[in-house]
């Protein structure tokens, strides 16, 4: 039983030891040295997938250094901006989309105008429903002024 247990316990530290850094440097002598912390103020090179990443210690406060700007960049990295340029192009397709609609509701208003402006202009017996939905023929004055209205919004709407 304490065998699994220890089994079990080394599984889920592999993962820890996988992701440490290694740093490399020399000493005053020219040797070079290994380890999981770097001397302060030191030429160090950070061991990465097995190949050396120029950096310099930091200062004696115990923290680990930072990844360079000019290296590779992490898989957390990497997913962020992932996550960024998908959100991106969600937000430009669903602007494009909005303004297809626009565009298709602009059209058929405009296409509306121009059909009563020609059946205004094609003059005749028109007439307009009321609120009981009966049929009332428009006068000459009526006709001409919704000629006019019609003219006037597709002048200004629809250029």
């Amino acid at each position: 039983m304490k065998a699994r247990k220890l089994a079990v316990l080394a599984a889920l530290a592999l993962p820890l030891m996988a992701n440490a850094e290694i740093y490399t440097w020399k000493d005053a002598n020219g040797r070079t040295h290994f380890g999981d912390q770097p001397p302060p103020n030191a030429q160090v090179k950070t061991m990465r997938g097995g190949a050396p990443v120029e950096s310099t210690a930091p200062e004696a406060s115990g923290s680990a250094p930072s990844a360079q700007a000019s290296g590779p960049k992490s898989w957390q990295e990497q997913n962020k901006d992932f996550a960024k340029r998908q959100t991106e192009k969600a937000e430009a397709e669903a602007k494009a989309n909005k303004e297809r609609e626009a565009k298709a509701q602009k059209d058929e208003y405009c296409s509306n105008l121009r059909s009563n402006i020609a059946l205004l202009e094609r003059g005749g017996r028109i007439s307009k429903a009321n609120d009981k939905g009966e049929a009332i023929p428009m006068s000459d004055n009526q006709l001409q002024a919704e000629l006019d209205r019609a003219r006037a919004a597709l002048s200004k709407d629809c250029k």
